[in-house]
């Protein structure tokens, strides 16, 4: 081997000895732990509002039906607009319910004339009878017809009132004042009893018909201490529950908050069993007419709540319906704790919970989607 080659062995070995050398005395690096974010679970005094889908209606809305049938021959009105209590809204073809008037008029003066007979008929046969020139059967006859005479009157009289009525029925006038739609009869057009004219709804106040759960209604009972009265579902020693209830307010389809706030009026007292809610409704006061029938809304129960526990909504980990959240033993290891009763705070910062944690607890605020059960944090 000549002299260059042994210069290279040599330094290749050398170059060997170097890094077994080094790589026995390298020491294993530990990854440094990662740092999470923690909160310890105290109670606070909170204010929740809590969001219910709602649909709107006049405090009055009234379907007006025709009375009698007929063609019409007059309408008073423009779809949309207000009408006034008493306005005409359509006239019915009265010429068939004059004559009934006229036909009653006549029989009933017939029944008259008759009662006028039987009645001096009678009265002469108490004179005769007095006298003994007639027996007790002819008078007894007598008194019977001017009984059924005075019948006949009485059934003509009727016949013409509810002539004259139905006569009154021909003009179809608006129940109350307020905005009337329904614009499928015109004139020329044959109406009946069957199918109603149109729809007038008073919104000087306006309703507000939304539904709550079995689990809402429940604690609303517990905190506002309602119970079932007579009229439905009342508050103590039987005050309204619009009495004890909070005022709320209602939020439009743009997003604003309409500016007058309601009062809970109606809080059903039966749970659908289909449904799984029940019926309520809340009325504003709306005298510009903001509001009107058929809106859809959101009705805004403000609930305080004394003593809540909140962890920011990082904290939760979403396991299909429902929320899982890291607790910190003792030890420094998580385990995944299921709370089933969380609700959202309104500005979208924090979760409330109801149920699964309690005071003392604490829990991952940071970072939780990350951890596993059994994890070690520190």
């Amino acid at each position: 081997m000549n002299k260059p080659c042994l210069l290279l062995c040599s330094a290749l070995l050398l170059a060997c000895g170097i890094m077994v050398s080094c790589s026995g005395n390298q020491t294993p690096m530990e990854l440094p732990m990662t740092k999470y974010e923690t909160k310890v679970l105290q109670p606070e005094p909170k204010t929740y509002n809590m969001l219910f889908p709602a649909t709107t209606c006049g405090i009055t809305e009234i379907k007006v039906y025709p009375q009698v049938e007929g063609i019409v021959t007059k309408k008073n009105y423009t779809p949309g607009t207000i009408v006034q209590k008493g306005q005409t809204l359509f006239v019915i073809d009265p010429t068939e319910y004059q004559l009934s008037v006229q036909s009653a008029e006549a029989n009933l003066k017939v029944a008259k004339a008759n009662l006028e007979t039987t009645r001096l008929q009678y009265e002469s046969n108490q004179k005769l009878f007095e006298k003994r020139i007639i027996s007790d059967y002819v008078l007894n006859t007598s008194l019977n017809d001017y009984n059924s005479a005075q019948a006949s009157v009485s059934q003509a009289q009727a016949q013409l009132n509810i002539a004259r009525t139905n006569l009154g029925y021909c003009t179809v006038t608006s129940p109350v004042t307020g905005f009337i739609a329904g614009n499928e009869f015109n004139v020329g057009d044959m109406v009946s009893r069957a199918k109603y004219l149109c729809t007038v709804s008073d919104i000087s106040k306006v309703k507000a018909n939304f539904s709550i759960t079995e689990t809402d209604l429940l604690s609303m009972v517990k905190e506002f201490h309602l119970i079932n009265g007579k009229n439905g579902m009342e508050g103590p020693n039987g005050s309204l529950v619009s009495d004890v209830l909070p005022k709320v307010k209602l939020k439009l389809k743009d997003g604003s908050i309409y500016n007058n706030d309601g009062n809970i009026t109606v809080i059903g007292a039966i749970v659908n069993q289909t449904t799984g809610t029940s019926s309520c409704e809340a009325v504003f006061d709306n005298p510009d007419g903001v509001l009107r029938s058929g809106l859809s809304a959101n009705v805004i129960i403000p609930v305080s709540l004394n003593s809540v526990l909140s962890v920011p909504q990082t904290a939760a980990v979403r396991l299909q319906d429902q929320m899982m959240f890291y607790r910190v033993k003792q030890d420094g290891t998580v385990e995944g704790i299921i709370c089933k009763e969380v609700y959202p705070s309104n500005d979208g910062t924090e979760y409330y919970i109801f149920e699964g944690l309690n005071a003392g607890d604490e829990v991952v605020t940071n970072g939780a989607g990350k951890l596993t059960n059994g994890q070690k944090i520190r």
